[in-house]
């Protein structure tokens, strides 16, 4: 199993008014993602509502862990 992480790179932060965003892949499917948008959407009903998702995630690692399965994780930034 390969867990990405994306965020944007420094200067890309920058072009974007210094909004962030991270997003996680399992396996290069996007799992979670949590932009950082307007104040009134930065709530758990809006932007962050992949919060929900967080336990999915957690058992679909447990069990690829139970199966043997090695884990990579990798910390990937990109720009526009």
């Amino acid at each position: 199993m390969i867990i990405t992480q994306v965020s944007p790179t420094e200067r890309e932060l920058a072009r974007r008014g210094y909004r962030d965003t991270v997003e996680i892949k399992i396996d290069g499917s996007t799992v979670l993602e949590f932009p950082d948008g307007e104040p009134e959407d930065n709530n758990m009903s809006r932007n962050f509502n992949d919060i929900y998702g967080i336990v999915n995630v957690l058992k679909q690692v447990h069990a690829a862990g139970v199966a043997g399965e090695s884990l990579a994780v990798i910390f990937e930034e990109v720009g526009e």
